[in-house]
């Protein structure tokens, strides 16, 4: 338990401080931290079955009380700082910069690490949930791009024609882009019959989105990153 505590402390100095400075990966940094401090304290939590008999009993419980508050706590702290990372991530996404793969890799390292401290399914639903409606803003992206056919995601179809381009006006109204909302599967799926456009392409991505919606798993991943 000692090597283990040790451990703890060592872990909680140096990996934050070389994930940060090699990989420039703050929000890393921060997960391996509140990680390295949840080893340490539960390499000491052992000391408390040490406590015998008699009066001791109700110090020992009292705690075991406080001990559960603080993973708690722990878990409460990293939930609330990997919302606000996904998030922050995720609007980058908009602007350039780090490539997609890249934000889907550093959104699974975190959402590994909440789970190996014992978030629970709540906790990581909410550290999600403003990630999840940027992921639905991608879909719609390749949806509407699979919907004017266009040759690459940044060049448009110039041969596109007068019913796809409405169509996708259409879709792209249906967005509030400021409260990260999208239509849905069948909300687009009801565009593209108005205007009778018959696109396999198009359906493929409504149903790889609807699939996400359902499951909060990307399919076709190698796919989604070139969107």
């Amino acid at each position: 338990m000692n090597l283990l505590f040790w451990s703890g402390i060592a872990f909680t100095l140096i990996a934050p401080v070389v994930i940060g400075i090699q990989f420039d990966d703050q929000s890393t940094s921060w997960v391996a931290a509140l990680c390295g401090a949840f080893v340490t304290f539960m390499a000491r939590i052992g000391d408390l079955a040490e406590l015998s008999l008699g009066p001791v009993k109700a110090r020992m419980k009292e705690q075991i009380e406080k001990a559960a508050a603080t993973i708690d706590q722990l878990r409460q702290v990293a939930t609330t700082t990997s919302e606000a990372t996904l998030t922050d991530l995720m609007a980058g996404s908009f602007m350039g910069g780090m490539s997609l793969k890249k934000r889907l890799e550093l959104h699974d390292n975190i959402i590994d690490a909440l789970k190996g401290i014992g978030a629970s399914e709540a906790q990581l639903e909410l550290a999600e949930k403003d990630w999840k409606k940027g992921i639905s803003i991608i879909y719609q992206r390749a949806i509407r791009n699979a919907v004017e056919e266009r040759p690459d995601p940044n060049k448009i179809n110039v041969n596109a024609s007068d019913e796809q381009k409405k169509a996708d006006k259409e879709i792209n109204d249906l967005m509030n882009f400021e409260r990260w909302e999208c239509p849905s599967p069948s909300q687009i799926r009801s565009v593209l019959k108005k205007y009778q456009i018959e696109s396999p392409s198009a359906e493929k991505w409504i149903s790889d989105y609807e699939f996400f919606l359902e499951t909060n798993v990307i399919r076709n991943r190698a796919g989604f990153e070139q969107v």
